[in-house]
C-alpha cells in the first residue's frame, strides 16, 4: 500500500502556490466537518485525502488549456472535481448535483474557500446541448452509459473528461462499440476519440478524455 500523501507533496506534484494549497486545506477541513452528518465521500478516502481528493481532482487541470473555458462538473457530489478546479483558478465552473443537501455543502465550501462557481441543483440530462463545453465526471456512470445518456446533446466542440478506475480500458472498448450502434440508429455525424492516461494519484486508475471528430 502506498504511503499517505502529504500536503507538501501534493503541492509539489500539482505545482501550485502556497495560497492555493492553503485553500485546498480549507476545503478538506469543511469536507471532514460536513461528512459527519452528510455522506459526501467514502470514509476510507479521508485517511489519505490529499491523494484521493486534491491530487486526483487537481490532475484534471492538465487537460484543460483555457482557464476561462466553460466547465461542467457532472454529478458533483462533494464538489469534486469542480471546487478544486475553481480553487486552481478556473473561472467558469458549474457544479451540477441533483441532491439538494450536497448543493448546500458545495455553495458553503465555495464561500469558505472564497472562490466562485455556479451551483446547479438539477440533472445533467435536462441541459439542451454542450456546445463549446468541457464536462468532467468523477464517480458518475460508465463511459458507455454516459454517452447513451447524453448522445443527443454532444457536439463537435464538446469535450468529456472522466476519472476512472482499473476498468477504464474495458469501458473505452464498450463505449466505442456503443457509439457505432448509436450512430447507425440516430445517423450521428460525429465520432468520439477516446484516450486513456495513467492517473497521477493511483497507478491502477486512469484519466480518460473524449473528444469528437467529423464522421
Amino acid at each position: 500500500m502506498s504511503s499517505v500523501l502529504s500536503r507538501e507533496s501534493c503541492q509539489n506534484i500539482l505545482d501550485v502556490s502556497r495560497e492555493t494549497i492553503e485553500t485546498c486545506d480549507i476545503y478538506l477541513n469543511e469536507l471532514i466537518k460536513w461528512q459527519k452528518n452528510l455522506n459526501l465521500v467514502g470514509l476510507s478516502t479521508l485517511h489519505d485525502p490529499w491523494r484521493r481528493h486534491i491530487l486526483d481532482c487537481g490532475q484534471v487541470a492538465r487537460y484543460i488549456e483555457d482557464k476561462n473555458e466553460e466547465i461542467i462538473d457532472v454529478g458533483s457530489g462533494a464538489g469534486l472535481p469542480g471546487v478544486i478546479l475553481s480553487i486552481l483558478g478556473f473561472s467558469n465552473v458549474s457544479m451540477v448535483e441533483s441532491d439538494y443537501k450536497k448543493t448546500v455543502f458545495i455553495s458553503e465550501v465555495l464561500r469558505k474557500c472564497k472562490v466562485t462557481g455556479n451551483v446547479l441543483n438539477k440533472r445533467i440530462e435536462t441541459f439542451d446541448n454542450f456546445l463549446n463545453k468541457t464536462l468532467v465526471f468523477r464517480a458518475f456512470a460508465s463511459i458507455e452509459k454516459t454517452l447513451k445518456l447524453l448522445c443527443d446533446k454532444l457536439e463537435l466542440s464538446t469535450k468529456l473528461i472522466f476519472l476512472k478506475g482499473k476498468n477504464a480500458i474495458n469501458e473505452k472498448k464498450n463505449a466505442l462499440k456503443t457509439w457505432e450502434e448509436l450512430k447507425i440508429k440516430y445517423d450521428y455525424k460525429i465520432a468520439p476519440i477516446i484516450k486513456t492516461y495513467t492517473s497521477i494519484s493511483d497507478k491502477d486508475s486512469f484519466l480518460v478524455t473524449v473528444e469528437f471528430k467529423k464522421d
